[in-house]
């Protein structure tokens, strides 16, 4: 099984250190994605269909509302890896026009060779990680030199085949579905109900949608839900029977399976995983 050995959440976003075992599914995120091997085997992911191996020489990169998934085989040697999660207005002027869909998404290929410069850095931010009790102004300044490796490490005269014109800003049927999606990302969302709302067919809802996310409907809102679940299992005081219960699932096993196959860990193991820093930093 995955385990989680270290979980920081902050403003930044999320970073974790892993020890992955086992496959994880189709799946997104709405922050820019970074995969960095520390030790272990190779691994291969998918990105946008697209194969990018996991080496210790090369990071797999993954642009907001990319799909990507692990098809690795069960039983295999773990590979440890840092896996950077990071809000897009973390950086901040850019950020915003990235989120707004203005700018070039930062990452114009799915990997990139990873300097010894950055492998250090990685190292470093790992180590403080499984201390689990990190000085915030360290952990901020290790992890925005390794941020700012993975930019430059990554940096190329191309630009992304992922647009980030979506049409979805100027679509307001869309619009209004995604503010209906992040109002209350809930497993029990009828996306019949909400093709309904909005005016559209449900074959022009599914078709409109992945035209201007290039997502399906059920991944954003899988998403949206799995990006809800991590900050909901930072906080102890809810239990994970609960969060099942926010989230729409009928019962706990099904969410311990959704939340599994979209992260890798189970929930309890990303709960276990949460370090001081998390806390300080949110």
């Amino acid at each position: 099984m995955a385990d989680a050995l270290g979980i920081a959440i902050g403003a930044f976003g999320r970073v974790a250190l892993l020890s992955a075992t086992e496959p994880v599914l189709d799946h997104a995120h709405s922050q820019v994605h970074a995969l960095i091997k520390l030790t272990g085997p190779d691994t291969v992911y998918s990105v946008d269909g697209k194969s990018a191996r996991l080496t210790d020489t090369q990071m797999v990169l993954v642009n907001p509302w990319v799909v990507h998934s692990n098809q690795r085989s069960t039983g295999e040697e773990p590979t440890v890896l840092l896996a950077l999660y990071i809000d897009t207005l973390w950086f901040g002027e850019n950020g915003n026009q990235i989120l707004a869909g203005f700018k070039n998404l930062p990452f114009a290929k799915t990997t990139a060779t990873v300097s010894s410069q950055l492998q250090e850095q990685a190292a470093k931010l790992a180590d403080q990680m499984m201390d689990m009790h990190s000085d915030e102004e360290q952990f901020d300044t290790l992890l925005r030199d390794l941020v700012w490796s993975v930019l430059q490490c990554s940096k190329t005269d191309a630009v992304s085949e992922q647009s980030t014109n979506c049409l979805f800003v100027s679509d307001h049927r869309i619009r209004r579905a995604v503010k209906a999606f992040r109002q209350k990302p809930s497993k029990e969302l009828d996306l019949n109900d909400v093709a309904r709302d909005v005016g559209l067919s449900r074959s022009q809802f599914y078709a409109r949608f992945r035209q201007c996310t290039g997502l399906s409907p059920r991944t954003y809102l899988d998403t949206l839900c799995c990006e809800r679940a991590s900050h909901l299992l930072s906080d102890p005081a809810v239990t994970i029977a609960e969060i099942s219960e926010l989230l729409g699932f009928s019962a706990q096993g099904h969410f311990t399976r959704f939340f599994k196959s979209k992260t890798g860990v189970s929930p309890n193991s990303f709960r276990m995983g949460h370090i001081e820093i998390g806390r300080v930093l949110r």
